[in-house]
């Protein structure tokens, strides 16, 4: 009797399976081009992307650098603002009734609309594109930290209060672990809105960035020139975004993944 073939360990699914699946999508992109006979002006293959994503690859480098910088720093400040924002709306109601709405009318303000602005105010220089992202990462941060802190169990805190902790030990001892998975939660979706906000920061006014060189070659008609730098923005995106992910899994062990 043989024995039954072994599966392959969690961690080597959860790689194979998406490198699998992308594999075949190009795949199908590349048959679909060359048989269908498409002008590469309107799609090029993916072979013809990353050609040029190679052979120009210290121009992207060079780029792509100038945004993954203005992506950390604007998502370090914004989420920073977030979680501070998120542990005072928790501890002073009075602030919270007052400062809530507002909070939400700053997510109304359309992007587009707000960075020429910033950029009247602060010229082409970098912190017009880090402000962006900080107002776009903080606020998932914030709602996610000030429900977390909210679902805390309160016999816990019923408990420690039983054994003369005050406010703050209670914060430390027990709302804040138990708001991390929640307050991660957010993290991930601001480090994504995070890539989104920067690009948007660089279409309005910048001379270097990624955002920079999709605005350039739109405008040349360089089709696969577009798309490499979309490429390399989605892989600099999935980086990050997983980075913060990493961090969670080593720091909040016990959130359910």
């Amino acid at each position: 009797m043989t024995a039954p073939l072994a599966r392959p360990p969690l961690q080597s699914r959860s790689i194979l399976a998406p490198m699998i699946l992308g594999g075949l999508f190009l795949a199908l992109w590349e048959g679909y081009v060359r048989l269908a006979g498409l002008d590469p002006f309107l799609l090029p293959p993916p072979s013809q992307v990353g050609r040029f994503l190679v052979t120009h690859l210290d121009v992207f480098v060079r780029h792509g650098s100038f945004t993954a910088l203005v992506i950390i720093a604007g998502f370090g400040v914004g989420t920073t603002l977030g979680i501070v924002l998120g542990l005072a709306l928790h501890t002073w109601r009075l602030f919270r009734e007052a400062a809530y709405p507002w909070m939400v009318a700053s997510q109304m303000i359309p992007i587009p609309a707000l960075a020429p602005i910033l950029v009247l105010w602060f010229g082409f220089s970098f912190a017009p594109k880090m402000i962006v992202v900080a107002l776009i990462a903080f606020f998932p941060v914030a709602v996610n930290t000030l429900d977390g802190l909210g679902s805390v169990n309160p016999e816990m805190v019923r408990l420690l209060r039983s054994f003369g902790a005050g406010p703050w030990r209670v914060l430390r001892l027990v709302s804040l672990p138990a708001a991390l998975p929640r307050v991660f939660s957010g993290l991930r979706i601001s480090m994504a809105l995070s890539v989104i906000g920067a690009i948007f920061g660089e279409w309005v006014g910048s001379t270097r960035g990624l955002g920079y060189l999709m605005l350039q070659f739109n405008n040349r008609g360089q089709t696969d020139a577009l798309f490499a730098t979309v490429v390399l923005l989605s892989a600099l995106g999935i980086c990050l975004f997983f980075g913060v992910g990493f961090l969670e899994r080593r720091l909040v062990p016990w959130a359910k993944r």
